[in-house]
C-alpha cells in the first residue's frame, strides 16, 4: 500500500523523515508539516534559487518494473525519451510512446506506450525495436566489453521529413539516427556525431559521443533548423572516479542529418556537480530556455540558456532530487520534461549507474510513498539490530555458530573466530576456487547484514556477502580495489550478469542483501545507520517458486597468487527480525500469571492514573513492552500526550513493524 506526501523544496534534518513516517504508518498519510530528505544530499551554496513558479515535482513511481519487463537484458534502462505519438503517427500503439534501452551490453532500444503520461504502459512485445546488430551498417557483438551495445535513444518529429528520427549510440563513440514512419520500424540513417568530429585540434581527445538530444533550433537567425546536445568524454586524467571528464556539447543540422560540431563546450561540471555532467535536454519555461542535465552530486539540474545555444547561467538550478522516502531514493539521471493537458511531468532515470530505472514524476503532485523493500523493520535507533535479530545471527562471540552448515573446499578453509569477530584471508582465486563458509537460506523474505572491514591495496582484493548457487552462478556484495580504485560493488554471475561499482574509499562499511522472494536488493552503509540501495534488484528465483540461490556467507579474494593476502574481518553476522518478529521482541515476554483483562473492573487498565503498572512513565517494573528496554522503540516521535500514551507506544510499534519510516539517505557520485 502506498501513501502520499507532499514534498517541500528545502531539506531537513532525517529526524523530521522518521517521525513523519510514523504519523503515515498510523493514519495512511504524512502530515503537510512532514519534510522529506532529499538523497542526493543538501544543495550546495552556489545554487542558484530557482524562480517562484517552478515546478516541485512529486515522485509517482516506475515506469520500467523491472521483475515484469520481458525485454531484460542487462536489468536497468536508462534514458527516456517521450513521444508524442498520437500527434505525429497514423494509428499509433498509443497517445504516448516512451523509448528507453539498457545500457550495458547488448542494450536495444526498448518501447513502451500508454493513452496517458501516467500510464499504464505496456511493453511492446517485438522489443528491441533496434539492436545491436544491424547489418549491413553496424554490428557490435564483437569489441570491448562495455561498448558493445545501442542505447540512449531520443525520439524527435522532424516535421520537414514527416518522420520520426530516432537518434541513439552505439557503439559508445558514434551517435547514430535512424527514420520511422510508425515508430516501430526504423530504416537505419547514418552517423550524426562521432569522437573523430568531436575532437578539437589541441584539445583533448574524445572518446564518447552519446546522450543526445535533439529538437527545432530555437535561434530563428540560425542558418541551423535542429539543434543536438550531447555528452563528450575525454581521455584528461582524474584522480578517481569514472576515467576521463563528462561535458555538454552543441552540434547543429540543417536536415537533421549532417551535424556540425561547435568547438567550444557548452558546460564543464562546476563544484555543485561533482567531476561529470551528462545527459543535456532543453526545457522553456515562461519564455526562458534551460539546458537540463544531470550530474555526479546525483541529482538532476537546469542552467539558463540563450536562444544560440552557446550563453549558460553561471549557476545551477536544482531541478529534482530523490525525497528520500519508500523507493524514492537514489541517483536522478537523464531528466525528460513533458506538458500536456496543463500538467507538467518529468521521467527520468533513477538509480544507480548500469542499474537504473525508469520513474516518473509530477509537478505539484503529493509524493507516493512505497514501503521500504522487503516489508523488514526499519529502527533508526536500532539499524542493524543489536537487539532482536532473527534465527541464523552468528556475533562471533564463542566460536562458530551452529548455523554454518558448510565450507566448501572446506580442506583450504583458514577462517578463524577470535575476539568476537571472524577473519578470513584474502584467498587465491575467486568464487570457483576459494573457501566458501556458508548456510543455508530460508524460504520467502530475508534479510542479511554484515559489517566487514578491509584495506585493500591490490586490484581484486575485496572481501564481502555471497548468495551461492554453484561455483558460476552466484551475487557477491563487497568491498574491495578495482580499476576505478577502491569500490563497493554488486557482481552477478549467472543470467543476468553485471558489475555495479560505487567509490569508497573507507575501510569499514555495512553490506546488506534483502530478499522478498521474488527479488534481491543490495544496499551499502558507511555509518552502520542509513543504507543506499547500490544497483538494481534482480530475480531471487530462477522459475516461480524455485530460488535461484541456496545459500548464503562471507567471502574473502585476492585473485591472483601475484597479489598480496590480506585479513579481512567480519563484526557479526545478522539475518532481521520479520516485522511480527520484531513486534514481539521489542514488547518482550508477557506474564502468564498476571493477564490484564479489560473486561474486569479491578484490572488497573487506566492509563491515566499512576498507580496503574501498565502506565508507561511509571518507572521500572511497569508492564512488558512500555519499560525502559523498550525505550528506543519511539525514539524521535512526538508524544500523543494527555490520557492516549497507549496510542503514542501503539504507533511507534507500527512504525518498528511495517517500516514505514522508509529512512534511506543516499548521497550518488556518478554520472
Amino acid at each position: 500500500m502506498s501513501s502520499t506526501v507532499r514534498r517541500p523544496r528545502r531539506a531537513a534534518q532525517a529526524i523530521a523523515a522518521v517521525a513523519a513516517a510514523a504519523a503515515m504508518t498510523m493514519t495512511g498519510v504524512l502530515p503537510a508539516s512532514a519534510t522529506p530528505v532529499p538523497s542526493g544530499g543538501a544543495v550546495a551554496a552556489e545554487v542558484a534559487p530557482p524562480p517562484a513558479d517552478w515546478p516541485e515535482f512529486g515522485y509517482q513511481g516506475i515506469v520500467t518494473d523491472k521483475s515484469t519487463m520481458n525485454y531484460n537484458p542487462s536489468n536497468e534502462y536508462i534514458f527516456p525519451s517521450v513521444f508524442h505519438a498520437g500527434e505525429h503517427l497514423a494509428d499509433p500503439l498509443g497517445e504516448w510512446y516512451l523509448y528507453t534501452a539498457p545500457h550495458d551490453d547488448p542494450g536495444g532500444i526498448v518501447l513502451m506506450y500508454a493513452d496517458s503520461l501516467e500510464g499504464p504502459w505496456t511493453e511492446h512485445t517485438g522489443n528491441p525495436v533496434i539492436s545491436r546488430v544491424w547489418e549491413p551498417h553496424y554490428n557490435l557483438e564483437g569489441g570491448r566489453t562495455g561498448d558493445r551495445h545501442v542505447s540512449t535513444p531520443d525520439a524527435f518529429w522532424n516535421a520537414e521529413e514527416e518522420k520520426m528520427f530516432l537518434y541513439f549510440h552505439g557503439n559508445n563513440s558514434v551517435t547514430r539516427y535512424a527514420t520511422s514512419d510508425d515508430g516501430i520500424t526504423f530504416a537505419y540513417g547514418g552517423v550524426a556525431v562521432s569522437n573523430a568530429t568531436s575532437t578539437v585540434e589541441g584539445g583533448p581527445r574524445i572518446v564518447q559521443s552519446a546522450y543526445a538530444r535533439v529538437f527545432e533550433h530555437p535561434d530563428a537567425d540560425s542558418e541551423y533548423n535542429y539543434a543536438m546536445l550531447y555528452m563528450t568524454n575525454d581521455d584528461t586524467p582524474v584522480d578517481g572516479g569514472l576515467p576521463g571528464v563528462r561535458r555538454i556539447r552543441l552540434a547543429e543540422s540543417v536536415d537533421a542529418r549532417d551535424w556540425v560540431v561547435d568547438p567550444q563546450v557548452i558546460l564543464s561540471p562546476g563544484e555543485e556537480e561533482g567531476a561529470n555532467v551528462s545527459s543535456p535536454n532543453l526545457w522553456e519555461h515562461d519564455g526562458q530556455l534551460y539546458l537540463l542535465y544531470h550530474a555526479s552530486s546525483g541529482n538532476s539540474y537546469a542552467r539558463t540558456i540563450d536562444k544560440t545555444l552557446r550563453e549558460v547561467g553561471e549557476e545551477p538550478i536544482l531541478l529534482h532530487t530523490a525525497s528520500g522516502l519508500g523507493t524514492d531514493v537514489g541517483r536522478i539521471a537523464a531528466p525528460e520534461i513533458v506538458t500536456d493537458g496543463g500538467e507538467t511531468y518529468l521521467f527520468y532515470e533513477s538509480g544507480d549507474r548500469l542499474g537504473g530505472t525508469i520513474a516518473w514524476a509530477k509537478d505539484g503532485a503529493e509524493t507516493v510513498i512505497e514501503p521500504p523493500f522487503g516489508g523488514f523493520p526499519v529502527d533508526e535507533s536500532n539499524p542493524v539490530f543489536d537487539t532482536c535479530a532473527a534465527a541464523g545471527t552468528d556475533e562471533f562471540d564463542d566460536g562458530l555458530g551452529d548455523a554454518w552448515e558448510r565450507t566448501v573446499r572446506e580442506e583450504l578453509a583458514r577462517h578463524e573466530v577470535s575476539g568476537g569477530s571472524l577473519t578470513i584471508p584474502t584467498y587465491e582465486g575467486g568464487v570457483a576456487a576459494a573457501p566458501l563458509l556458508q548456510q543455508s537460506l530460508p524460504e520467502g523474505a530475508w534479510q542479511i547484514t554484515t559489517k566487514v572491514s578491509l584495506d585493500p591495496a591490490n586490484n581484486y582484493q575485496q572481501a564481502g556477502l555471497l548468495l551461492y548457487a554453484n561455483d558460476t552462478d552466484y551475487l557477491k556484495l563487497d568491498l574491495g580495489k578495482a580499476r576505478p580504485g577502491r569500490v563497493v560493488e554488486l557482481v552477478s554471475a549467472g543470467t543476468p550478469s553485471f558489475t555495479t561499482q560505487r567509490r569508497y574509499d573507507g575501510s569499514d562499511v555495512w553490506l546488506r542483501l534483502t530478499s522478498d522472494g521474488a527479488q534481491i536488493e543490495g544496499s551499502v552503509s558507511y555509518d552502520g545507520v542509513t543504507f543506499d540501495r547500490i544497483g538494481s534488484l534482480l530475480s531471487a528465483e530462477t522459475e516461480l517458486g524455485v530460488p535461484r540461490f541456496t545459500h548464503v556467507g562471507p567471502f574473502a579474494f585476492r585473485g591472483s597468487a601475484a597479489v598480496a593476502e590480506i585479513d579481512a574481518t567480519f563484526d557479526w553476522f545478522r539475518f532481521s527480525p520479520s516485522a511480527a518478529e520484531y513486534e514481539e521482541c521489542i514488547a518482550g515476554p508477557t506474564d502468564p500469571t498476571d493477564p490484564v483483562d479489560p473486561t474486569d473492573p479491578t484490572d488497573p487498565v487506566d492509563p491515566a492514573d499512576p498507580a496503574d503498572p501498565s502506565d508507561p512513565g511509571a518507572g521500572p517494573g511497569t508492564t512488558p513492552g512500555t519499560d525502559a528496554d523498550a525505550s528506543h522503540a519511539d525514539a524521535g516521535l512526538a508524544e500523543t500526550g494527555g490520557d492516549a500514551p497507549v496510542l503514542a507506544i501503539a504507533g511507534a510499534v507500527l512504525l518498528l513493524v511495517l517500516g514505514a519510516g522508509a529512512y534511506l539517505l543516499t548521497r550518488r557520485r556518478r554520472v
